[in-house]
């Protein structure tokens, strides 16, 4: 797969600056979590597909790091579903830069 767009790679991971994102903590793991996704697949790629595939894909991309990690960081697996569900709106303002 090619890599995120600077563009679509930004605004993905600036909904993880805050210390909440949709009333759940985000804690560095998470973030760390969701730049892997990031590096690892083309979001802009992904985001075209069923949410079901979207999820897969970046959750494999994550598991593919650090194997059964996500088991343990139910926190990480949540933001990342989170990330899938969100992933056409989030990138639809990106598309037009």
């Amino acid at each position: 797969m090619t890599r995120t767009s600077a563009a679509a790679a930004s605004t993905v991971l600036s909904e993880f600056d805050n210390a909440w994102r949709d009333d759940v903590p985000v804690f560095a793991c998470c973030r760390r979590s969701v730049a892997t996704a990031v590096e690892k697949v083309d979001l802009a790629e992904v985001a075209t597909l069923d949410v079901t595939a979207r999820v897969t894909a970046i959750r494999d991309a994550v598991e593919s790091d650090n194997p059964g990690y996500l088991s343990s960081h139910r926190c990480c697996a949540g933001h990342l579903a989170n990330v899938a569900f969100d992933l056409p709106d989030l990138l639809a303002p990106a598309k037009s830069s």
